[in-house]
């Protein structure tokens, strides 16, 4: 317990450091090369905001990574373990530079999506998918549910492609995004740590701490905001982790009860805003303001207490998902 909570307060502490101390370098960069977000109808910033905030995040994730390998040695970690991590990593890359692509050069829907899906299904093929789903039916019980193969690549390819999705959809308002991702990470953290997983506690307490230092920035007014690199590499982090550390290694399953509780505001976000568009006739890829925190400014509600709000219902579901996951052998 206490190296455990050693190495993560030493990263989180590292990563928050260097995520804020970096900020100005990246903020510079945006403004170079002209990658800049401008306000418009739906946008709530009213000033011309660099977009690539997010850089900040991977730049800081990898480095402090990197010197984790060297002092801790992860290598001499299970093999499975590690290269699982491996594949995330990779494809945390690559979702990445999707991201920075379209931030640069505003990519179609279409082909982001095929690109997302076309990493997603080559993760899965490389061990982070679903295995069984468990879940609890009505005079049923408990059931453990083998998927087929290719359905479960296609099934956890449409859980990563979604959630990543859910969560650059969250990112309409200054540190929102970043701030349930913060939580998550932060909450996933405290359960690695409660279950001895090392590896576990090396990859959360530096993605949280990576947020952080980003996130001091980015509060109304923003320094900079995270941009499509920056919710692309946060949301398949936290989809593809999700299926890595919290299977039951018994089992080979996941409860998918406790996942929907964990993502449940970017999920129920963006299921909201699809079944609305679907309803009134109008094209899913196309943005409007029909997202949550767009229905809590319509209430009136302002900036700080959107914020509140949000962050509050984030712990309070990431809270109780964590302590059901905990009572769990994972």
């Amino acid at each position: 317990m206490f190296s455990s909570l050693y190495i993560a307060f030493v990263n989180i502490i590292l990563c928050t450091s260097c995520s804020f101390l970096i900020a100005p370098v990246v903020k510079r960069i945006g403004e170079k090369f002209n990658i800049i977000d401008f306000p418009d109808s739906r946008k709530v910033h009213t000033s011309p905001t660099v977009r690539i905030g997010g850089l900040s995040i991977f730049i800081t994730f990898f480095l402090i990574y990197l010197i984790n390998i060297n002092f801790f040695g992860l290598n001499n970690f299970d093999s499975i373990s590690t290269i699982n991590l491996t594949s995330i990593l990779i494809g945390g890359c690559l979702f990445f530079l999707i991201g920075i692509h379209d931030d640069v050069f505003k990519s179609s829907p279409l082909l982001r999506l095929f690109l997302q899906f076309l990493v997603a299904f080559m993760v899965s093929f490389c061990g982070i998918n679903f295995g069984k789903l468990n879940f609890t039916l009505p005079f049923y019980g408990n059931i453990n549910l083998i998927l087929p193969e290719f359905l479960n690549h296609i099934i956890t390819s449409f859980w990563i492609v979604g959630i990543t999705n859910s969560i650059n959809w969250l990112d309409g308002i200054d540190a929102l995004a970043a701030g349930y991702s913060s939580i998550l990470a932060i909450g996933l953290c405290f359960l690695m740590i409660l279950k001895g997983n090392v590896i576990g506690v090396i990859f959360f307490s530096i993605l949280f701490g990576s947020i952080l230092g980003f996130l001091f920035r980015n509060f109304k007014p923003a320094f900079y905001i995270m941009g499509d690199c920056g919710s692309n590499f946060l949301g398949f982090c936290l989809s593809t982790s999700a299926l890595l550390f919290l299977k039951n290694a018994t089992s080979n399953s996941i409860n998918i009860y406790y996942l929907v509780i964990l993502f449940s505001l970017p999920i129920g976000d963006m299921l909201i805003v699809i079944i609305g568009r679907l309803m009134n006739e109008k094209n899913v890829f196309l943005p409007d303001k029909t997202h949550l925190h767009h229905r809590l400014i319509n209430l009136n509600f302002g900036y700080s207490k959107i914020i509140f709000l949000i962050y509050s219902y984030s712990s309070v579901s990431i809270f109780f998902g964590i302590c059901a996951l905990n009572k769990l052998q994972i």
